[in-house]
């Protein structure tokens, strides 16, 4: 079974639900699958601790910890030091739950506008993809939805609050090159008014 008929198939809420799984996907957004900080006298768990605090807020200290050596056991992420760098990585196996787990996020609709403050930009999504991979372009049309996107044209779609990192995860578990799957942020796209009705935006005067 191929990357876009496990988007399709796959049980969002069921992925969701894996141990801590929400903290792999966190960890895998900090960038490059992996964390690394010069501090080669502070204990790996105290590190990842301080960093996760930051980024996710409904988890306590304790349940932090339990994470870290939760993953650890798992063999979902691995400790080394590299130059007196601390580096925190995710393993493969850490790295595929954390993209399943991204990919539940986006299948159940957790990723969601509610209370941003729109800065007033669009952002714009373009894919264009080989006729062959029609079903790479229906799990994308799926995906884009359920993140909230609004199609305007073929294989374009639009949203008004900043989507870097959902697009990155995309072109990234989909294999896509940049030029395949691209992402533009535009303050003027013509006659808007049934968008902003749509995302409850301030209407022109």
């Amino acid at each position: 079974m191929n990357l876009a008929e496990k988007a399709k198939r796959l049980p969002g809420q069921v992925v969701a639900r894996a141990k801590y799984d929400d903290l792999l996907y966190t960890l895998l957004q900090l960038g490059v699958a992996s964390l690394s900080v010069a501090a080669p006298v502070i204990a790996p768990v105290a590190i990842y601790i301080n960093v996760m605090q930051g980024k996710e807020k409904k988890y306590t200290k304790h349940k932090l910890k339990n994470s870290f050596y939760h993953f650890r056991k798992a063999k979902l992420i691995s400790v080394e030091s590299r130059r007196g760098d601390v580096c925190i990585e995710l393993t493969k196996e850490g790295e595929r739950r954390a993209r399943l787990c991204g990919v539940g996020k986006i299948l159940a609709g957790n990723l969601t506008s509610e209370g941003r403050k729109w800065d007033g930009k669009w952002r714009i999504v373009f894919f264009d993809l080989k006729t062959e991979r029609t079903r790479e372009r229906d799990a994308i049309r799926l995906m884009l939805r359920r993140c909230g996107f609004i199609f305007l044209q073929k294989s374009v779609w639009v949203y008004p609050f900043d989507c870097s990192s959902e697009v990155e995860f995309l072109r990234s578990f989909f294999q896509l090159e940049e030029k395949e799957f691209r992402l533009v942020v535009s303050e003027d796209i013509g006659e808007d008014d049934y968008l902003r009705k749509h995302f409850r935006l301030p209407i022109h005067s």
